[in-house]
């Protein structure tokens, strides 16, 4: 056999072997997406689309009512943190001091526009 066809034979066979284990491979990792979904679908069969649905909606009411309570439950333990950190008066007052600052940017942005119209309706 020459040195050209042995040559050929190898690279035909190291194909060979690539393709076989790129397609067991492929295969393999096909096969688990359509699995999971046979399996889903064996589960499923005992519940109509409606009972799924209403499973789903009453287990989102529970996530969503119990990070709720959570919430609300952290936000008075902060409250009660501030309150010692802080006197009543002071929280009130800080708490009005940006509506006051954001009143005046307001008014002066309507005071402006109001001045753009004018030059408008003279021009």
């Amino acid at each position: 056999m020459g040195k050209l066809k042995s040559i050929q034979e190898q690279v035909q066979e190291t194909f060979e072997k690539a393709l076989k284990s790129v397609e067991e491979q492929h295969r393999t990792l096909a096969a688990k997406p359509f699995e999971l979904a046979e399996k889903l679908e064996e589960e499923a069969k005992g519940f109509s689309v409606k009972s799924l649905r209403e499973m789903h909606d009453q287990a989102l009411d529970t996530l969503y009512s119990s990070i709720r309570t959570w919430n609300k439950k952290v936000n008075d333990y902060a409250a009660e943190l501030i309150a010692k950190v802080e006197p009543e008066e002071e929280v009130k007052e800080e708490a009005k001091a940006p509506a006051k600052k954001a009143a005046k940017p307001a008014a002066k942005k309507a005071e402006t526009e109001a001045e753009a119209k004018e030059e408008a309706a003279t021009a």
